[in-house]
């Protein structure tokens, strides 16, 4: 339920500030009120909303200096499940495949206007990089921060309103580790950069040019 509940804050079925009570939770998504309670206490928890009791919740403030933690974060936790998945795939163990799932989901996405499922395919499409890394602390962390990016995703800056490019861009990203895959080693570094273009892409084009601070 904390995911069905984080999926509502990043479509925007509940506005940024707006009051969150259990009762209008129970009415917008249609579920009974025990989940709903337990949903709610992991989001606090992990700081997406703010407040509790008789008074209600409220979503956190994504300002700019949050956002940018959060991508700081999800970048360096992205870089070493990158770095261990390549390693996998080059052994033989699993396949890279497994992100053509996640990318078929996003033509689908594409043909039927759906932003929300867009948004959600790109999410699966890293977690199956974070599944074929098969690090479990890495993994771990990058659980507890995965509702924070998916609401992050769908700030303007950072999402392509071209739901067509948005296979195009995974695809060109697949490709790039299918690359890396072939060769005897991968730098590490390279593979922060790479990363990095990819997350970024859509907010260097609007803003000329912004990056991670390192």
């Amino acid at each position: 339920m904390a995911d069905t509940i984080a999926e509502a804050i990043a479509t925007r079925v509940i506005a940024p500030g707006e009051r969150i009570i259990e009762t209008t939770l129970v009415e917008k998504l249609g579920v009974s009120r025990v989940p709903i309670r337990e949903g709610l206490k992991v989001l606090h928890a992990q700081g997406i909303i703010s407040g509790g009791g008789h008074k209600g919740y409220r979503v956190t403030a994504f300002d700019p200096q949050v956002t940018q933690q959060v991508m700081e974060v999800r970048l360096s936790l992205e870089t070493f499940m990158l770095r261990d998945a390549i390693v996998n795939w080059r052994a033989g163990k699993g396949s890279p495949s497994v992100l053509d799932a996640a990318i078929d989901q996003m033509r689908i996405s594409a043909r039927s206007g759906s932003m929300r499922n867009s948004l959600i395919a790109d999410l699966e499409f890293h977690r199956a990089i974070r599944d074929a890394a098969d690090n479990a602390i890495v993994g771990t962390l990058w659980d507890t921060i995965a509702r924070h990016v998916l609401i992050v995703f769908n700030f303007e800056r950072f999402r392509d309103e071209d739901l067509d490019a948005v296979p195009r861009q995974h695809e060109q990203f697949r490709d790039w580790i299918l690359t890396e895959i072939a060769k005897p080693e991968t730098d590490f570094r390279d593979i922060q950069r790479a990363l990095e273009d990819h997350m970024l892409l859509i907010a260097r084009k609007r803003a000329g040019d912004i990056s991670i601070k390192s």
